[in-house]
């Protein structure tokens, strides 16, 4: 397609053969791209998501700060970024003086992902049906994986959450949300006890499970989850570059042969 009479100009076969190779390279080297998260399938460009993991590490409970974190779930995250971009990352948690809905916002969006690029958590942020803080109904799928895809089952997540997205308190009295002090009725900062223990589980249980079953002293490390901020869908830039190396790679092949037809 791209022989002609120019030897080594840019329109050699040479030429041809490294633009056909970079064309290759172009067009998957997503696949390269360590630490990036992945648009979900399905969604389209403009859509907007957020991906929520649960740590790989493990914290204490002890500071009322939801800034300590929100800092601790971004170094688990690890630098990933969408599209090039780094991610900004938010705890699911609540203290006395933020409530975990809040803290992460409800803005509408096309839903919270694993980073699978497939599973869906849930339909929203909001306190709605298969929403994040479903108050009836539940999740659409259990959050148990990190963003490299490790699955969690039978472990501890601090949250200091109940299931509507609000600090958690008990019966008893007393706030047990992260950094709390108290200790009416022997409990402490509520903890999620729920990650693959009972297979299929979506409701409230994945944030509230913890205060109902046992002791958890702030000093214990448990793993969080943590949720990005609201993602943007874009065309990927390999999807552009292959795009533009392929109408370049046409480009080339029309005029080589107008090149010999003048001949």
């Amino acid at each position: 397609m791209c022989n002609s009479a120019f030897g080594m100009s840019l329109f050699s076969s040479f030429n041809c053969r490294l633009i056909a190779t970079l064309m290759v390279f172009a067009c998957n080297v997503r696949l390269a791209q360590a630490g990036a998260l992945v648009t979900p399938t399905g969604l389209v460009t403009g859509d907007q998501f957020r991906v929520i993991f649960v740590t790989p590490g493990k914290t204490d409970a002890t500071s009322a700060d939801i800034a300590t974190y929100d800092a601790f779930v971004t170094a688990q995250a690890s630098g990933a970024t969408y599209n090039g971009v780094l991610v900004n990352w938010l705890a699911v948690g609540s203290t006395s003086s933020v409530d975990a809905i809040n803290h992460i916002g409800t803005a509408a969006i096309s839903g919270v992902y694993l980073n699978d690029g497939t599973t869906k958590v849930a339909s929203s942020t909001r306190n709605i049906a298969d929403g994040l803080w479903a108050s009836f109904g539940g999740l659409l799928a259990q959050p148990t994986k990190d963003l490299s895809g490790q699955s969690y089952g039978g472990v501890f997540v601090w949250t200091g959450t109940n299931g509507i997205g609000t600090l958690y308190n008990t019966n008893a009295g007393g706030n047990f949300g992260l950094g709390s002090t108290s200790n009416g009725n022997g409990y402490y900062p509520e903890v999620r006890t729920e990650v693959g223990i009972v297979p299929g589980t979506t409701d409230h249980n994945w944030v509230e499970a913890g205060g109902i079953s046992g002791v958890h002293p702030t000093t214990n490390t448990y793993q969080m989850y943590g949720i990005s901020e609201v993602l943007t869908v874009v065309p990927e830039p390999s999807s552009l570059v292959c795009a533009g190396l392929g109408i370049l790679v046409v480009a080339l092949g029309r005029y080589s042969r107008k090149q010999k037809s003048v001949k």
